[in-house]
């Protein structure tokens, strides 16, 4: 009996692990239609911005007076300014040929794994090519974007409608381009550090043949942030771990807020960041090489090394991974990256470090004996680096409530702060977030070189409140209940978690507003029979959780929701241009008839050909008009017509 069920029990795991094997195939082969799809559709970009280049020009928002403020920025020919607005028009094409074909959209995000697949590792070094990612690119042409998109680190990217890519296959001068060493255009070492002499492979030693490069190094008018998303039905380790190679151009002259960076996060199902890394090009940085190229210009690189985000907060819970990579803001220096082993990997040292928080959730902390709380976690200094300091921040809302110099213990590698519930305040309410900073410093050539590490929050949701810490109900009645303006604080406030109901009475004591009687609770306040405010009595009633605020309010505003701020990547900034009209017959001795072909007009005026205007009417909006011209003298005139859209248009006729 006991071989029987062990027989039975093999084929069960034959049979499944067949399926898995049918399921997994099946999504590769789904996601490379999807992405052959894709590649069709880039093809139709092309086609579309070629088609069309000379069909639109830029809006009033990329013109050339705006465009030259990047001679401020940078030293910008005359021919590099041009090719500036050339690529910010190929740019807005790209974005008019997504709004034009909205359903193309749906081909460049990758498929969600089917459920069997969705605690492995599907296509984690891109040997399957990119099946299960989507990328997508914010190219910033300047100057349409001006400075203001640049935050560095915090510069905001999330797909569009009008910003998804399709990768290119060995292609070094696109946007987004898939290292294949099996496919022609294969180059083994980085060509732009080639040519100072220095190799760098493409592919990492453990990364098989294939690997991912973000971004090019044109720049020169557009200043690109490229990005490449991985999304995980179910997070089932506590680490991601991945290989990069980074090459920055840098110049001297630039702040560290406009230099090219790399950043690396992992957002949970809500958005939330959970992890995130981030490197600006500094050559102080002792992660990187140097090349002097100039005075005034510098290549940084890393080489291939291995790193780790803790995503122990979501495991077993929805989360995406981002990596992104972009230009400096003025956009002439380039950022770029390859990337590689993104899951189903373990870096053993990981070359950045690494810092977590262990999960913690607790619930209304016990404020009245002040009971302490042990917040621990552990930490992995970053490679020849020695830890520094270790803090721990309290934070409500984005706004840090106390700071916690030094914790009560630290190993090699772990770490607790003891935290006493008062330092959450007075009366706290809400929640609560916990935020480990801790720094190390190394030293090399370039100097001592400080990483700092973060992690933001121990767990998905808060990690203390001290919501619902009051009771849920109330029920107040006359007498025993009733109170005045001028009793005792305790007896002027009631708040509950759910409701209060009340029959007792509020009498006058002080007829100071700031001395009224409070009563919140979070679903409702009854005032019920027998409940009286005799006149002149200060009382409130709202509903609020137990947040121990009792402000005494006597206009309670409504909020209103906001409205939905429009997308400026889907805005297209293009004009169509309008190439002329026709006159018919032309010469003429008569009458003649004026015609566009795709646009309207709404005025028609004729000059002789020595600005003496013979002729001007506004007419309703057409797209053709007849005017006589029989009792003109023989000679060249000059109709203008002014479109819809305010242009002025000019043709000559001949009258004879």
């Amino acid at each position: 009996m006991y071989k029987l069920v062990k027989i039975i029990l093999f084929c069960c795991l034959c049979f499944n692990a067949t399926v898995s094997n049918a399921q997994y195939d099946e999504y590769i082969k789904s996601e490379n239609n999807r992405l052959n799809a894709a590649q069709q559709t880039e093809i139709e970009i092309q086609n579309f911005i070629r088609d069309n280049f000379n069909k639109y020009k830029l809006s009033l928002e990329i013109n050339d007076k705006i465009i030259h403020h990047l001679k401020s920025e940078d030293e910008f020919s005359d021919a590099e300014l041009e090719q500036a607005k050339v690529e910010a028009k190929k740019y807005e094409l790209r974005k008019l040929y997504f709004v034009q074909n909205p359903d193309k959209k749906e081909d460049f995000l990758a498929k969600v794994l089917p459920t069997a697949l969705q605690t492995q590792c599907v296509n984690g070094d891109f040997e399957n090519g990119t099946a299960g990612y989507s990328f997508w690119s914010d190219a910033h042409p300047q100057p349409a974007s001006g400075i203001a998109f640049f935050l560095s680190c915090a510069t905001p990217t999330a797909q569009t409608a009008t910003n998804v890519i399709a990768p290119a296959v060995n292609n070094w001068n696109s946007t987004i381009n898939l290292v294949s060493s099996t496919s022609p255009g294969y180059q083994m070492f980085d060509p732009v550090l080639a040519s100072f002499g220095v190799n760098i492979p493409t592919l990492p030693s453990n990364g098989g043949t294939k690997c991912i490069k973000l971004n090019n190094t044109a720049g020169l008018g557009s200043s690109d942030l490229s990005t490449v998303s991985r999304y995980f039905p179910s997070i089932n380790q506590p680490t991601i771990d991945f290989n990069f190679s980074l090459i920055m151009d840098n110049k001297p002259a630039h702040g560290q807020d406009i230099q090219p960076y790399f950043r690396v996060r992992v957002l949970d199902q809500n958005h939330n960041v959970v992890d995130e890394m981030c490197i600006i090009a500094n050559p102080d940085n002792c992660l990187f090489s140097k090349i002097d190229i100039s005075n005034d210009r510098r290549m940084l690189y890393t080489g291939w090394i291995c790193a780790r985000l803790n995503v122990q907060d979501i495991l077993n819970q929805p989360g995406t991974i981002e990596f992104s990579v972009s230009d400096c803001q003025p956009s002439k220096h380039f950022g770029t990256v390859y990337i590689d082993n993104i899951c189903g990997t373990t870096c053993a040292t990981p070359q950045l470090g690494s810092l977590n928080l262990n999960p913690t959730n607790i619930n209304c902390p016990d404020t009245v004996s002040n009971t302490p709380i042990q917040v621990c976690g552990t930490y992995q200094s970053p490679v020849n680096a020695s830890l520094g300091t270790i803090t721990l921040d309290i934070i409500q809302n984005g706004t840090v409530v106390a700071t916690i110099n030094a914790p009560t213990q630290i190993t090699a590698n772990t770490f607790c702060f003891t935290v006493l519930p008062s330092q959450f305040g007075a009366l706290p309410s809400g929640d609560f977030e916990f935020d480990i900073h801790a720094t190390f410093n190394v030293n090399c050539s370039a100097g001592t070189f400080v990483y700092d590490l973060y992690d933001h929050s121990a767990n998905l949701g808060p990690d203390v409140t001290f919501d619902n810490c009051c009771q849920a109900t109330l029920t107040l009645t006359a007498p025993a209940d009733n109170s005045n303006n001028l009793a005792p604080v305790a007896n002027l406030t009631k708040e509950r978690s759910d409701w209060i109901k009340a029959t007792n009475i509020i009498s006058v004591g002080n007829n100071q507003q700031s001395l009224g009687v409070v009563y919140h609770a979070t679903n409702y306040v009854e005032l019920n029979p027998g409940f009286e405010a005799v006149s002149g009595a200060q009382f409130a009633a709202y509903p609020e959780g137990c947040s121990g605020n009792f402000t005494y309010k006597t206009n309670i505003p409504i909020k209103e929701a906001p409205l939905e701020a429009a997308s400026a990547d889907d805005t297209v900034n293009l004009v169509k241009t309008i190439n002329g009209f026709t006159i018919v017959p032309n010469p003429s001795s008569s009458s003649v008839e004026i015609s566009m072909k795709d646009e309207l007009f709404n005025k028609v005026s004729i000059t002789t050909i020595d600005g003496k205007t013979v002729f001007e009417k506004a007419i309703d909006t057409t797209n053709t008009a007849k005017v006589d011209v029989s009792n003109y003298a023989n000679g060249i005139y000059i109709i203008n017509v002014t479109s819809e859209d305010g242009q002025l248009l000019t043709e000559k006729l001949i009258k004879n």
